[in-house]
């Protein structure tokens, strides 16, 4: 995987070039041409396998996540798609389109952002793509060397979807790409599908959280989902199917939205603490909320022929939710699969399908590498599992590949010895193994992980593939893979293994308005049950078994693809950043190495390890054979097709003499030529490298002869050009220099003018800097005041706005306290009236005891027989007045009893009401305690609230001191800056001054020099005159010969003058770069007072006699000093009478001057003179 798309190599150009090379263009009893590995190199020998051979093919790619499989096997689709396409009329373009148009389906509902793979596929996939062959009979009479083979349509099948990632995934990940493209799908769509999925987004839904991820591979989820609703409409899921898939998805979602929590009566129960999540969920299925919480938290168990409800916890009710939440996405995953092998297989799709009698297949198998991570659970094994059935399969298909070559090649085959996995497929699947424990394991009442790995260890205690560490825990143990040891941690081992959905759940399934759901349920269930059915005894329940489902549906695999002629692609990711151009050698070794590729190497080199084609040995070591002029041409001829054996044999034969060893009396070689390779035995190769090495050196040396000649050459005609080249800048130099010379004098006054435009411009620019620095000053002070103003008034504005804030809390705390004391006041006057119905009841009580004591008192003595009896049974009457008496006492009996009754109901009466109002105040007792603990916990909760605000109060304080005290920085730093401004702008204007004065003493002193070598002229021409005149006596002086004279100063040496000729030349550069610049510390250049006078003139022998000299010499320095004074006076007047447009001291003012630096000094010393004069007469 490079992590960026190679168009040049995945180019059509390179399509046509390997199906022209490997397919079409291929002549009977001719090796097709070497070209380099490609993808395209293994599609198109499939596809030739299939067409030529008429041999089913499949093609197994492999890999760990990220490292490219499943975009590896939409290569070999579309390649194989373009190859028949190219061979046939074209009439199956809607069967191919919709075969390559199925690989979004798959990716959009099976796969999902990891941390290794943004488009992770997180389930194993087979697809037989099946072709209508034609008869190679057929194909040759009408002229066709390849028979047709066109894509009639495809099938699919599906292994190990990773259930756990439906209802949780780490942070980093996310879940399945088609909730995303639900979530981000058009939002009229989303009100279709569910009136309240318009608003949702993935936060709203716990099973999918937050995620930072939106663009796959370039798409935004909003885009796939278009796509991924483009290739559900062409297998025909559109409108109403469409609907309900999508809804089936969102109730997936929903459910997990559902919390759960101990029963308040009993904590062993569980209830639905999410009512509105419920209803929404129960509004989504169709279904009541009590059917919906029924089955979550409710579980039917039939003993016999009884059956018992049994309540679930909050956490095994959790653990339904989420096991149906898996079981219907798993449905749907199965549901779409099937749709999609009925829209592309090719007896339902392709025209032709009834004359065809069987069709040819070209599988591809998209499976999970091995694995190996810190903790290994129940998937890492069943992927393990599956990785050592294809590396059996991968050794075996090398081992033939091997021995088929060197049968081809014409070697005799030896022993060859690889690593055989047989132990470690005996340990998971034999009688014994692991699948069988495991699921006897599950077959148990009391079956759990620990007893699993126990057993495992002891019956398998002998079994070298089985690591058994002291340090194990109870659910550990290892295996000792082809690829490496990993080990396992067993936990929940045995409720993975079991594949079992309650009852309760799919009745609720049943009852659901969502078709999807309620038939592939009660699909799924009815087909367990048929197997269950087939199956008797202990077996019955292992054949449910997850493990024993896989095994039964790899093994179907592992027959398919032994039918087929295999080829393999073995993937590898680079790195785990998932960067371009970088590559982990120790990682993609480690990915080798689980591939299988190491151990498919080592069998490929253990007889012969270095092997070499005819032309690559005679073009790499034909160098070492110079002593073989001729080769046996009729050999070459007679024994290869290639013509290269015989000459390859002598050159050999030549080379490796003295690698030949002597065996049982038989001379070895070093080497076996077959017909088109030579196998090198081990160290024969690295000899003749070696051997090649020494001859390459030995000619490099000859060439390193030529190669120095020719550089030799090379440096000296350098040197020469170089040399021509530098006497050509030195006579440049030497005239240059006479140049310079002659321009030096006019552009010191040149510089002279420019730095008095300069000081100008500086004394402008410190102006504009001043009013600069006043106005910042002034803008900064606008501001400050601003700034208080502001500060000052937001102040203000967040009192008032806290006041506002705070004044209904208070009055809200006011009315509180109020309605509480209220409430107190009532809670008392209960209170005290239930304490005065306590003591009426009392009072009562007593009475109706005392009058029941009275009552049983007045019975028992107060009877009076009515009769007398008499012994012989006859009745005695008694006199009148004492019968009367007794009546009136058994009268006023029985009125006091009847009294008494009545008192006893009224007294009972009354109790039962002061009872019923002592339960009412109790009851009354009990809402006063309750809402009295609420108003201490909203009272709490506005102590809390207060002082919160205060502590805000003192931050805001402990913040605008600070605040206060940078701004008291702030402006003493102000003033620092502002002294300092001060002082340097004092010390500028005395540099300043300090130039100017240097200035001006260099100006006067220039002047005096000029006077006094005017003088000196006149001295000399005077002279001159006096010695060409006659003589008194007629006769004509004597020609005097020419003398050159110069006049030089006291310290005119040769060093001394190039020291000042340098410093010259540096001030007038620093004047020019640095004219109008503010640097104080820089000065004007010091105009060297050296002035060569050059004279030509005829002087006589003695014309110098001490008058001229004495006249000379009257230049005292007093007088120097005067001249100077008058000269600036002279030259500060010279300035105004200067013409406009033109500036004293250009070379335009010089140019009617002498060529010599004495003749441009006349000039200037007289222009000074005559405007001297002009002011002094003015």
């Amino acid at each position: 995987n490079p992590f960026k798309w190679l168009k040049d190599l995945y180019s059509e150009e390179n399509r046509e070039r390997y199906a022209n090379a490997l397919v079409w263009d291929v002549k009977p009893g001719v090796t097709p041409p070497r070209l380099p590995p490609h993808v395209y190199a293994t599609s198109s020998s499939a596809f030739r396998g299939l067409a030529v051979d008429s041999v089913d093919q499949s093609i197994l790619v492999s890999g760990e996540s990220g490292a490219g499989k499943t975009e590896t096997v939409k290569i070999v689709m579309s390649h194989l798609a373009a190859i028949q396409s190219s061979g046939s009329d074209g009439g199956s373009s809607g069967i191919v389109k919709r075969v390559l148009d199925s690989n979004p389906l798959l990716e959009a509902f099976g796969n999902a952002k990891t941390v290794r793979n943004d488009n992770s596929s997180r389930f194993g996939k087979y697809i037989q793509l099946e072709f209508d062959v034609e008869d190679a009979t057929s194909a040759s009479f009408k002229g066709r060397a390849v028979p047709t083979c066109t894509l009639a349509g495809s099938r699919c099948e599906t292994y190990l979807l990773e259930k756990s990632r439906i209802v949780g995934h780490e942070p980093e990940e996310r879940g399945y790409h088609i909730f995303y493209q639900v979530l981000d799908s058009p939002k009229e769509y989303k009100t279709s599908l569910w009136s309240e999925l318009s608003d949702l987004d993935g936060t709203s839904f716990k099973y999918i959280g937050h995620t930072d991820t939106t663009v796959i591979e370039g798409r935004t989820d909003g885009e796939t989902w278009q796509r991924t609703s483009d290739a559900l409409s062409t297998v025909g899921i559109v409108g109403d199917t469409l609907s309900t898939l999508m809804r089936a998805v969102v109730i997936v979602m929903q459910l997990g939205n559902l919390t759960f929590g101990p029963d308040p009566t009993n904590e062993d129960n569980s209830i639905i603490t999410s009512d509105d999540e419920l209803a929404k969920l129960a509004g989504l299925m169709g279904v009541s909320s009590d059917d919906v919480k029924a089955a979550l938290t409710v579980r039917t168990v039939v003993a016999g022929k009884e059956v018992y409800k049994v309540p679930l916890n909050a956490t095994d009710a959790k653990d339904s939710c989420d096991a149906f939440a898996k079981e219907i996405y798993q449905q749907i995953f199965d549901w779409l699969v099937t749709k999609l092998n009925e829209a592309t297989c090719a007896e339902l799709n392709y025209a032709e399908a009834s004359e065809v009698s069987e069709f040819g297949i070209v599988g591809l198998l998209d499976i999970f590498g091995f694995e190996s991570f810190k903790i290994n659970r129940f998937e890492q094994l069943c992927i393990n599992y599956t990785n050592e059935k294809l590396q059996r399969k991968y050794t075996t298909d090398i081992f033939q590949s091997v021995q088929d070559e060197y049968e081809y090649e014409g070697i005799e085959l030896c022993d060859l010895a690889y690593e055989d996995n047989s132990d470690v497929l005996n340990l998971i699947e034999g009688r014994m193994g692991l699948i069988a424990v495991l699921n006897e394991e599950c077959v148990r009442p009391r079956g759990n992980d620990s007893a699993f790995v126990s057993k495992i260890k002891t019956m398998n205690k002998d079994v070298d593939c089985l690591i058994q560490e002291k340090l194990h825990r109870p659910t550990e143990f290892g295996i000792n893979h082809y690829a490496g040891p990993v080990k396992y941690d067993a936990s929940f081992f045995v409720k993975k293994n079991m594949d079992a959905i309650p009852q309760d759940l799919l009745d609720c399934a049943g009852k659901c308005s969502n078709n999807l759901i309620s038939v592939e349920l009660k699909r799924a269930a009815e087909a367990k049950q048929s197997s269950e059915q087939k199956s008797t005894g202990r077996g019955r329940k292992a054949a449910m078994t997850i493990s024993t489902k896989f095994r039964g549906e790899l093994n179907s695999l592992m027959s398919s693809i032994e039918s087929t002629r295999t080829r393999y692609i073995r993937c590898i990711k680079p790195n785990k950043a998932k960067k371009p151009k970088i590559v982990n050698m120790t990682s993609a070794m480690d990915q080798l190495r689980c591939a299988g590729v190491v151990a498919a190497v080592s069998i490929s080199r253990a007889a012969f390890p270095n092997r070499l084609t005819h032309e690559v040995a005679l073009e790499r070591f034909m160098c070492l054979a110079d002593e073989i002029d001729t080769v046996n041409e009729e050999k070459k001829v007679e024994d290869d097709s290639s013509g290269l054996r015989g000459k390859v044999e002598e050159v050999m034969s030549f080379l490796l003499k003295a690698q030949e060893t002597v065996k049982d009396g038989e001379t070895v070689k070093a080497y076996v030529c077959g017909k088109s390779r030579i196998y090198f035995l081990a160290g024969a190769l690295e000899y003749l490298e070696s051997e090649r090495l020494l001859a390459l050196g030995d000619r490099s040396v000859i060439i390193q002869r030529f190669v120095r000649g020719f550089v030799a050459r090379s440096k000296f005609l350098t040197l020469k050009d170089a040399a021509i080249d530098t006497q050509a800048f030195v006579r440049y130099a030497i005239a240059r220099k006479a140049f310079v010379r002659l321009r030096a004098a006019s552009l010191i006054l040149a510089c002279w003018t420019r730095c008095n435009m300069a000081k100008a411009e500086l004394l402008r620019r410190q102006k504009n800097k001043a009013c600069t620095q006043i106005q910042l000053k002034w803008r900064r002070a606008r501001d400050m005041a601003m700034l208080k103003s502001c500060v000052s008034s937001a102040i203000i504005i967040q009192k008032i706005l806290r006041g506002s804030i705070q004044r209904p809390i208070y009055r809200a705390m006011l009315a509180q306290a109020a309605e509480d004391a209220k409430i107190e006041n009532q809670l008392k006057i209960l209170q005290r009236k239930l304490a005065e119905a306590e003591a009426r009841r009392k009072e009562e009580e007593k009475r109706r005891i005392e009058a029941e004591k009275k009552i049983a008192a007045g019975a028992s003595g107060g009877t009076i027989p009515q009769a007398a009896i008499i012994s012989d049974g006859e009745e005695k009457k008694i006199d009148g007045p004492a019968a009367e008496q007794q009546e009136a006492l058994i009268h006023e009996s029985g009125e006091m009893l009847e009294y008494m009754r009545k008192e006893i109901f009224n007294l009972r009466s009354k109790n039962y009401l002061l009872r019923t109002d002592l339960d009412q105040l109790k009851s009354d007792h009990k809402t006063l305690t309750e809402t009295h603990q609420s108003t201490v916990a909203n009272f709490e909760a506005l102590n809390i609230h207060a002082h919160q605000v205060a502590h805000e109060n003192l931050l805001l304080a402990t913040k605008v001191a600070d605040l206060k005290k940078e701004m008291k920085v702030v402006k003493n730093e102000l003033n620092v800056s502002r002294l300092l401004q001060k002082a340097e702008k004092k010390q500028f204007k005395e540099e300043q001054q300090k130039l100017r004065d240097d200035h001006r003493e260099e100006i006067e002193r220039q002047k005096a020099e000029m006077e006094r070598h005017t003088r000196s002229q006149a001295v000399l021409s005077r002279y001159r005159q006096s010695y060409q005149q006659p003589t008194t006596k007629g006769r004509v002086a004597s020609p005097v010969p020419q003398v050159k004279q110069r006049w030089y100063n006291d310290d005119d040496s040769t060093e001394r003058s190039v020291e000042r000729r340098s410093e010259k030349k540096k001030s007038l550069q620093a004047l020019r770069m640095g004219s109008g610049s503010n640097h104080s510390s820089r000065q004007l250049p010091r105009v060297s007072s050296k002035l060569k006078i050059q004279s030509s003139a005829d002087v006589p022998e003695g014309a110098w006699d001490r008058k001229g000299f004495e006249e000379l010499s009257k230049e005292t320095p007093a007088n120097n000093r005067r001249r100077s004074r008058r000269g600036s006076q002279s030259n500060r007047s010279s300035k105004s009478n200067t013409p406009r447009g033109s500036r004293p001291g250009t070379p335009n003012s010089l140019s009617s001057s002498a060529s010599s630096p004495a003749a441009s000094s006349l000039a200037a010393a007289s222009s000074l003179k005559r405007a001297s004069t002009k002011k002094n007469t003015r």
